[in-house]
């Protein structure tokens, strides 16, 4: 419901006189404005209005040099921007192959490094036996069954 002491109304009347000369000038304007029923009629008008302005669209204000020179420049950003996002997407994919063969490549250098100490400690209790004049035997192990 729209009251005639509305503090918008004039506010709204005075706003749209000073950007497109909207309705009259001067007090007449908006007292008669303020009468209860003109009101709303003047709000639905200048809604209409506005709208009616904002859903123009004039192709000649884009065809300025200075506009043509933005759109390159904008659209030269945006494919910067779309490059840069693609680049990191893939980077990221790369670093996670990578890690993957890192992790792989780290566990057989430490299965290798195992392998490595078990001939080592064969090897050292080879040689202890010989400088302890043991010799190998040509007879191969026997196994005990538990």
């Amino acid at each position: 419901m729209v009251y005639a002491n509305n503090a918008a109304s004039p506010f709204v009347l005075r706003f749209l006189q000073r950007i497109k000369g909207f309705g009259k000038k001067g007090s007449e304007g908006i007292s008669a404005a303020r009468r209860f029923g003109e009101v709303k009629s003047a709000n639905n008008s200048m809604v209409r209005e506005v709208v009616s302005n904002a859903l123009e669209f004039e192709i000649g204000s884009l065809l300025h040099p200075k506009s043509l020179l933005y759109i390159p420049i904008g659209a030269g950003i945006f494919l910067f921007q779309v490059y840069n996002t693609l680049a990191i997407n893939n980077l990221s994919v790369k670093n996670e192959k990578l890690r993957e063969q890192i992790q792989m490549t780290s566990s057989v250098i430490t299965s290798q490094e195992l392998k490595m100490d078990e001939l080592h400690s064969i090897r050292n209790i080879a040689l202890g036996a010989v400088s302890l004049g043991l010799s190998p035997s040509s007879m191969p192990p026997v196994e005990l069954e538990p």
